[in-house]
């Protein structure tokens, strides 16, 4: 099926984000799936996909090797409630050595340009590899998530380059294609996915359900050694690289940025 301009505006008269799931299912198959890092915005899109009739989505996720435990148990948790199967999308073993080789395990605290280089290759090249396979990349990306997104459209079509491991490199076959990203749940506040979450009994990740001494609370996660929790009165994305607060809060692992795309 083509992905234009015209498709877009076929689908975004669908209101209603599980009908839009189910829609984009019957029409791309397994060539969508929903990416998902144990966020509740993305377990939230899951859940209204399988209440829509869609057996069985795809689901993937990016293994950077580093996430947390719970997140892992998570998976399995997500797996046996919605008896899914979801891909693993893991760094690739050339690049990943390469780069421990070069800058060592912990390059991350060294600076922004490290960390950057560290998520590039523990995450996007996996997600770009996943998005080979893909012709709809569904996210749980939203408006309230931060300043940078206050204008996210629900859907855009996005240029999806075969990846190049490393700056300058080409592999066989490299080219570009189109490719339609659906943040369906743009719209939704947080706390009308926490509410969506509870009303319908589904599990959340045990560390966003987690109580810490003085309000302390987890409100985003990545990696294990790069993720903290935050105090009440720190933007979302303080406990994101948070040796790197006194620069800004801008903080991005890649993955929305138009460079990897």
């Amino acid at each position: 099926m083509k992905i234009d301009q015209s498709l877009l505006r076929e689908l975004d008269a669908i209101q209603e984000p599980g009908a839009l799931l189910a829609e984009l299912h019957k029409r791309f198959g397994d060539r969508m799936a929903i990416a998902t890092s144990g966020q509740p915005t993305d377990t939230a899109l899951i859940a209204l996909a399988v209440k829509s009739g869609v057996k069985a989505p795809r689901v993937y996720t990016t293994d950077t090797y580093r996430l947390f435990p719970e997140t892992y148990a998570y998976f399995k948790t997500l797996e046996a409630f919605f008896k899914i199967k979801i891909e693993r999308f893991t760094p690739p073993e050339k690049e990943l050595s390469r780069m421990i080789e070069q800058h060592g395990e912990f390059l991350f605290f060294d600076s922004r340009e490290k960390q950057e280089y560290c998520c590039r290759v523990r995450k996007v090249l996996p997600n770009q590899l996943a998005l080979e396979s893909m012709d709809v990349w569904v996210t749980g990306l939203r408006r309230d998530q931060s300043a940078s997104r206050s204008q996210l459209p629900r859907m855009e079509i996005i240029e999806h380059r075969s990846p190049s491991p490393l700056p300058g490199e080409r592999v066989q076959g490299e080219g570009k294609r189109p490719i339609l990203k659906v943040n369906a749940l743009a719209f939704w506040t947080e706390n009308q996915v926490s509410d969506y979450l509870k009303t319908n009994k589904i599990p959340n990740h045990p560390l966003f359900e987690k109580k810490l001494p003085g309000g302390w609370y987890y409100e985003s996660l990545g990696c294990i050694l790069c993720t903290t929790p935050i105090a009440p009165h720190e933007p979302r994305r303080a406990g994101r690289w948070r040796w790197f607060n006194a620069l800004d809060d801008k903080k991005e692992c890649g993955l929305h940025l138009p460079s990897s795309k």
